[in-house]
């Protein structure tokens, strides 16, 4: 039996600035964004590949998804002189 896909909830991956300036800055990626990047470069990869007579390269597409199946979590959180910078997953 296959196991089941992870939720297609909508995620993102943010940038958040926050420094002596009264508002954060923050910069959401839409998670989709980064996942169809991801399949397009590889299915480039591998039609180039085939085309060159090379053997296929194997695409797996579950590990695609990998950040969707995480919690929201922190990836990168840096702090010096009074600004904040945080990368994470929500």
């Amino acid at each position: 039996m296959r196991p089941a896909w992870p939720p297609l909830r909508p995620r993102f991956l943010y940038l958040r600035v926050r420094g002596p300036f009264p508002l954060p800055l923050v910069f959401p990626l839409p998670l989709c964004a980064l996942e169809w990047g991801l399949l397009l470069a590889l299915w480039v990869w591998k039609t180039r590949a085939l085309f060159r007579g090379g053997t296929p390269i194997p695409l797996p597409l579950g590990a695609l998804w990998t950040f969707r199946v995480l919690p929201p979590l922190t990836l990168l959180e840096v702090e010096a002189e009074e600004v904040e910078i945080k990368v994470g997953l929500w």
